[in-house]
C-alpha cells in the first residue's frame, strides 16, 4: 500500500513571466478602475457608486490575472503596485496598509484551493477588493485631516462639504460592507465572461 504525500510548502520563486503577467494585469485593473473613477467628481455620490461599480468591472481583468497565478506572492506584489500607485495619487498611507493586508488573506484562499478553485477564486477577488474600505476609512478617525487634504482641497468646497455631509458612520460602514459583496459579484461576472480561459487554466 503506498501512501501519496501531498506538498503543502508555499512556493513564492517568480519568474520573468510571472512578473510581466502581474505588470500587464497589474496595468489593465488600474485602467480599469481609473475610468470609473473619472466621474467621482461629479458629486460626493457618484464617488461611491463609481468606486463600487468599478470593483464590478475590475473583476474581469483581475480574474483573468489569477488564471495566470499558480503559486504565492503574485497577488501581494499585484496589491502593491495598485496600492502605491493609489497612494501616489493621493489616496490615504492606510489604503496601502489594508490593500496589502487584503492580498495576503486572498493569497490563503487561493492556496487552499491550491490555485484550481472557481469558488475560492471569486472569494479571493472580493476579499482582494476590500482595499477601497482605506480610500475613506481617515473618516472614521482623522476626518478633519482627510477632508483638507491636497487632495480633497482640489475637489472643491462645495464639494468636501456635500461629502462630509454624506459620510455618516452608517453610510461608511455599508460602503465597507459592500465592498465585500461587490467584490463577490465581480468575481461571479469575470467567471463567467472568461469561462472558456479559466477552463483552459485548469481551474475547476
Amino acid at each position: 500500500m503506498t501512501v501519496e504525500m501531498v506538498d503543502h510548502r508555499i512556493d513564492v520563486r517568480m519568474s520573468p513571466r510571472d512578473l510581466i503577467n502581474i505588470g500587464i494585469f497589474g496595468a489593465l485593473y488600474i485602467v480599469t478602475i481609473g475610468i470609473f473613477n473619472l466621474l467621482e467628481f461629479i458629486s460626493p455620490v457618484m464617488t461611491l457608486v463609481t468606486s463600487l461599480a468599478s470593483i464590478v468591472a475590475a473583476g474581469v481583468p483581475f480574474m483573468l490575472f489569477l488564471t495566470r497565478v499558480r503559486h504565492a506572492g503574485m497577488v501581494t506584489v499585484f496589491a502593491v503596485i495598485v496600492s502605491g500607485f493609489m497612494l501616489l495619487i493621493g489616496s490615504p498611507p492606510i489604503g496601502f496598509v489594508i490593500g496589502v493586508a487584503a492580498a495576503l488573506v486572498a493569497e490563503v484562499l487561493l492556496w487552499l484551493g491550491r490555485y484550481r478553485s472557481r469558488q475560492l477564486s471569486v472569494l479571493a477577488y472580493a476579499v482582494f477588493s476590500t482595499w477601497f474600505v482605506g480610500l475613506f476609512l481617515p473618516m472614521f478617525y482623522a476626518r478633519d485631516e482627510f477632508l483638507s487634504s491636497p487632495y480633497m482641497e482640489g475637489m472643491g468646497a462645495d464639494y468636501i462639504e456635500d461629502l462630509d455631509t454624506l459620510l455618516s458612520p452608517a453610510v461608511l460602514i455599508a460602503f465597507d460592507l459592500s465592498t465585500l459583496v461587490f467584490g463577490v459579484i465581480g468575481g461571479a461576472l469575470g467567471l463567467r465572461l472568461l469561462d472558456k480561459h479559466f477552463r483552459k487554466a485548469g481551474l475547476v
